[in-house]
């Protein structure tokens, strides 16, 4: 294999308004590999096993960089009665970095990337300064960066103490490296089917699997901004290993100011889970018409979802992202159908379950969620907040506790269901398919920008419906 990307000379010096610079990407490897695999049937048609069968397969890896390797799967399916079966498998698997990994060139450039421990605007007035009662930053952010040296009352004020800004247009390098380790992991999956079909025209069938995934030295390329979001608003109260790889300027404003964002491994990465999916079929007459009902049910308990990472100074940082933000710990799809002649009617509810950023951190806030407040510091506030602890009325100087205005940052979401209904129709030649997307215009929670990424407080990326109610339709000949 091999790559060789040169630029020309105005694209490798970055000559080219709002690109980086960018050095191309050089360079060859050869890998080697052997592949076998061999499927037994063991037994068949007897009590108790009408089927048991062995696979096994496995590969030899010659890397050219990384040396030889051996990986192997191994499964096994077991019927003890015809409807029933039970299967498991355990495999490995081994990847070394591709080329863009390997050889990709020093590429820098600028970004602008918001500064976390810079004073908002909102608690900045030229004429008296820093004011600690409008700064609504989270108090883990302030204790993160004080832990980095950097004074969260004077990041982003100018020398003069006239103004603040809480961006900066950053350098980013990044690159390829022969460093680097190659991916191992180790899978487990085990579970079992179930289907039956019964002389009354009912069908059903049943699938459940239980997954554990453990992937070592898994390569990543982090983002910049999540170099420094990492560093500086996690709220577990452990260091982040990416700031290392953050530079601040000693002059002026003193605000991020170079970010190295090139390939790393982690140590580990882990995923366990539930799947489950199961079908029911019947056929009803109606008037002498047969209407066939079709219920699908899917769902996803996600149990874990870890990265563990060992920082340069041999500190080993663990965090599990599962029941948060974009990895709920439940997930499901119901789809109900109608078929009749040429038309199909569909009813399908998705739902999300409810989800807590940093659900393992320490919330100073979350049993004060209401009213709140015994014991809590003066002048505390959360910045975005639900019901009664609502900042209401008075100064902000002048909270105490038991006032009512105590409240919990918003990060974290309810459960979340979504409606949609189609019509089909489709005479093979012609489909024509009309609905409604968000039948009840369901709107998506609305959380604390601080917390969790969002636009206008509306979360991204998690799965919720941003667009309300749609009518949608399609129109399908085939010729």
């Amino acid at each position: 294999d091999s790559i060789d990307s040169q630029p020309n000379f105005q694209a490798a010096n970055g000559l080219f308004f709002g690109f980086f610079a960018d050095s191309g990407a050089k360079g060859s490897k050869w890998i080697r590999e052997l592949y076998g695999e061999i499927e037994a049937p063991l037994m068949a048609g007897k009590p108790l096993v009408e089927e048991l069968t062995l696979s096994i397969a496995g590969r030899i890896t010659d890397e050219e960089f990384y040396g030889t390797n051996g990986t192997y799967t191994i499964k096994g399916g077991w019927r003890p009665v015809a409807p029933l079966l039970l299967k498991f498998t355990y495999g490995t698997s081994f990847r070394a970095p591709n080329l863009r990994e390997n050889f990709l060139a020093g590429q820098s450039g600028f970004n602008t990337l918001f500064d976390p421990c810079a004073v908002p605007g909102d608690a900045f007035d030229a004429a008296v300064g820093y004011i600690a009662a409008e700064d609504l930053r989270d108090p883990a952010i302030l204790a993160n960066c004080r832990r980095e040296g950097r004074d969260p009352t004077r990041v982003g004020i100018n020398a003069a103490g006239i103004n603040t800004q809480a961006t900066s247009s950053v350098e980013i390098t990044s690159g390829g490296s022969l460093d680097i380790q190659p991916e191992t992991s180790r899978s487990i999956t085990t579970g079992f089917a179930f289907e039956e079909d019964w002389a009354s025209g009912f069908e059903f069938a049943f699938n459940f699997n239980y997954y554990d995934i453990q992937l070592k030295e898994s390569i990543v390329e982090p983002s910049a901004q999540f170099i420094v979001n990492d560093c500086f608003t996690r709220d577990d109260g452990s260091r982040s290993p990416f700031c290392d790889r953050i530079g601040v300027s000693t002059v002026d404003r003193q605000l991020v100011s170079d970010v190295f964002s090139g390939f790393l491994n982690l140590d580990q990465e882990a995923v366990r889970g539930l799947d489950f999916n199961t079908t029911f079929q019947y056929p009803v007459m109606i008037s002498g018409e047969e209407f066939g009902l079709t219920l699908n049910l899917t769902a996803n308990h996600l149990i874990e979802r870890s990265s563990t990472f060992t920082g340069d100074n041999g500190d080993v940082t663990t965090e599990d992202s599962a029941g948060e933000f974009g990895l709920p710990s439940w997930i499901g799809r119901a789809t109900f159908a109608v078929d009749y002649d040429d038309f199909r009617f569909t009813w399908q509810t998705r739902y999300i379950g409810s989800v807590e950023q940093d659900a393992d951190g320490i919330d100073p806030f979350s049993d004060a969620f209401l009213n709140g407040p015994n014991g809590l510091p003066t002048g505390v506030v959360g910045d975005t907040c639900l019901g009664g602890g609502s900042r209401t009325g008075g100064v902000p100087n002048n909270i105490v506790p038991g006032d009512g205005i105590f409240c919990r940052d918003v990060g974290f979401a309810e459960e979340y269901f979504e409606h949609t209904a189609s019509l089909r129709w489709d005479n093979d030649a012609l489909r024509i398919i009309v609905g409604v997307t968000n039948i009840f215009d369901t709107a998506p929670p609305l959380v604390d920008g601080s917390e969790v990424f969002s636009i206008a407080n509306t979360p991204i990326g998690n799965g919720y419906n941003l667009d309300g109610r749609e009518i949608f339709g399609q129109l399908l000949y085939r010729f």
